[in-house]
């Protein structure tokens, strides 16, 4: 079956030979779109050809091997966007001991096959202080633990 394009649409989506900007947290690169061309970024290969036709703007994963996969909305629903947020941090001590999960925990999350995004929730949810944590110290939490 055909798919049916105007021109408005098709200058918006991503073709051979078009640069794209590459973004992982506050890391910027642009690319340009090549067939079957093995991209570095961020420690991290893979290939963009999944991203040919496809809109920009258009948000990926990378899956195992270097091929792109398209990441999901966001729902409205997920743990991670609706959290719980304390005032203010000054009540918080950080004495090492808010974590349950150990370093051997995390390992065995990562040797069972959870994603980054799953150990993450793992991590949030065995700590024992992100809840009393202002908006954006647990922003700022997520973004460290993605990161790692």
């Amino acid at each position: 079956m055909a798919e049916c394009v105007n021109d408005s649409d098709a200058e918006s989506r991503i073709s051979y030979g078009d640069y794209v900007v590459l973004k992982r947290g506050d890391v910027f690169k642009s690319v340009q779109i090549e067939n079957k061309k093995k991209v570095i970024f961020e420690k991290q290969w893979f290939f963009l050809d999944k991203a040919v036709g496809q809109l920009y703007g258009t948000m990926f994963e990378i899956e195992a091997g270097g091929s792109l996969k398209l990441k999901a909305a966001k729902r409205t629903g997920d743990s991670l966007d609706s959290k719980e947020a304390g005032q203010d941090n000054r009540h918080i001590v950080d004495d090492g001991r808010s974590q349950k999960l150990t370093r051997d925990d995390i390992e065995t999350l990562k040797e069972q096959g959870l994603k980054g995004q799953e150990i993450v929730q793992q991590l949030i949810d065995n700590s024992t202080t992100f809840k009393d944590k202002t908006e954006f110290a647990q922003e700022k939490y997520i973004k460290k633990k993605k990161k790692k």
